[in-house]
């Protein structure tokens, strides 16, 4: 009867942990703000004597999220009760979110003959974000996720008295963030 109950409290115990760490779809373990800025040019449409090159300074901002997206890669969670382990496996961490948060064209000089077309406004800002993700990833984001989401596990699994053994899966060392994220 007390093995029986025991068995319980374990398997109690287990489903607690696996729960707790399942409930997480994308777990962001790190953000990083970054901001620039950048000098931008256009070829001039109109070719006089008089005319410029139009030109335009940009500053934008943005938030990146990394982490884990374990709803596409699940994580692989194993309790051994008899030795007090939990093993955690976690895909390859990646970019989960790059946000804009400011996108200025400060100034900006063209002519009535030389504009700057809105094509070319969407290009910098698509340049800017790109700007931003390398940031991130030249900042060591995909690192310190991995290392921030071993110190989440292992304060969430210590506290109840077991050891984490922590690996993750090996992936490309790049973003997989989509344009619309």
């Amino acid at each position: 009867m007390v093995a029986r109950r025991a068995r319980r409290e374990a398997r109690a115990e287990e489903l607690l942990i696996l729960q707790g760490v399942r409930k997480v779809c994308k777990l962001a373990t790190v953000e990083l703000a970054l901001a620039d800025y950048a000098r931008k040019s256009v070829p001039k449409t109109v070719n006089l004597p008089f005319t410029k090159e139009p030109e335009a300074y940009l500053f934008y901002s943005g938030v990146v999220s990394a982490g884990f997206d374990v709803c596409d890669h699940a994580a692989g969670i194993v309790v051994d009760q008899a030795s007090r382990e939990v093993r955690v496996t976690l895909p390859a961490p990646r970019l989960l979110s790059i946000d804009v948060l400011r996108f200025e064209i400060i100034n900006e000089s063209a002519g009535l003959l030389n504009t700057i077309p809105p094509g070319e406004r969407n290009r910098w800002y698509a340049e800017a974000r790109a700007a931003i993700e390398r940031g991130a990833l030249a900042e060591g984001a995909l690192d310190r996720a991995s290392s921030h989401a071993r110190e989440l596990f292992a304060s969430f699994v210590e506290r109840r008295g077991y050891t984490l053994i922590y690996a993750v899966e090996a992936g490309p060392r790049t973003a997989s963030v989509g344009p619309d994220r």
